[in-house]
């Protein structure tokens, strides 16, 4: 909390306005209980701080410590206790749900209240009552910033586990999502070795099957290593921050189809299952052509 003496001479409240708002003290003390009826009418007029009222004992609880703060503040001295005080009445608000606007209000009005009464009771000149009023207000304005102070630290602490809480998770995701990444560059890096085995194993077809099989096979490997490779590369551009390329997945199943229409060709397939591959192919194909066209665009 905020020394008072450096809320003091925030508020510019010198030792001559101290003595002014003390001139006022007999005039609060013969009032303070209409004043007090005055407040307590505003607040039971209003559903939000009438609720608050209602158990038992707590609008006797309240008018209490309205009197007793207006006793402080006519007596003037604006200390660290009567700071604590305050600083206490604005955490009980803040506990009951009292908002911060009803706080205001009532001020306001209460503010009010004290003009019209010294207007109406003090007799001096004109430039005495405009000095009076003028350290009422500044004395009103350091009240009311030591009693609302406790909702700005309760706002406080709120935005800051909310930071908090929402900083950890955004660092958690991170964490994930970096894992997710190296795993799927340790599993393109296993795919990438199990293509070149599987390409290996085509190029063995040339010893002990027909040539063109093998010829037909390493190719088609070779296109499956191609993609891979390719898979590779593009996850590893996406983690240094350039744009992901979608155009390399859609590869991936047409090398496939084509890698099985490779295949087929040597073998035995009905004329059906060659059109339906040739289908896909094409229709993969003019996906991969829009995909591209797109993202070079």
């Amino acid at each position: 909390m905020m020394a008072i003496t450096k809320a003091l001479e925030a508020y510019r409240i010198s030792q001559d306005d101290l003595i002014n708002v003390r001139a006022m003290a007999s005039l609060i003390a013969e009032n303070k209980e209409r004043l007090a009826d005055q407040h307590y009418e505003r607040l039971l007029s209003h559903p939000d701080t009438r609720r608050l009222l209602t158990p038992p004992g707590a609008l006797e609880r309240a008018r209490h410590a309205f009197i007793g703060w207006l006793e402080d503040f006519a007596a003037a001295n604006y200390n660290l206790a009567y700071a604590a005080k305050l600083d206490r009445m604005g955490a009980t608000h803040v506990r009951i749900g009292l908002p911060a606007q009803q706080v205001n209000i009532a001020m306001a009005n209460l503010r009010a209240d004290l003009t019209e009464m010294v207007i109406n009771c003090v007799e001096c000149d004109q430039e005495s009552l405009q000095r009076l009023l003028a350290s009422m207000n500044k004395a009103l304005d350091l009240s009311l910033d030591l009693m609302t102070r406790s909702y700005r630290e309760e706002e406080l602490k709120v935005n800051f586990l909310s930071f908090r809480l929402d900083s950890w998770i955004i660092q958690t995701a991170r964490w994930f999502v970096t894992g997710f990444n190296m795993a799927l560059v340790l599993g393109l890096l296993v795919t990438g070795a199990l293509a070149l085995a599987l390409s290996v194993y085509d190029f063995s077809h040339f010893a002990s099957d027909s040539v063109e099989r093998g010829v037909l096979g390493a190719l088609g490997s070779l296109l499956i290593l191609w993609v891979v490779i390719e898979l590779l590369d593009t996850q590893i551009n996406h983690l240094k921050g350039r744009a992901f390329a979608i155009k390399v997945f859609i590869s991936v199943a047409l090398v496939a189809e084509i890698r099985k229409a490779l295949m087929t060709s040597i073998g035995h397939t009905t004329w059906q299952d060659q059109l339906s591959l040739v289908l896909t192919i094409l229709i993969l194909g003019a996906v991969y052509w829009l995909v591209a066209r797109v993202e070079r665009d």
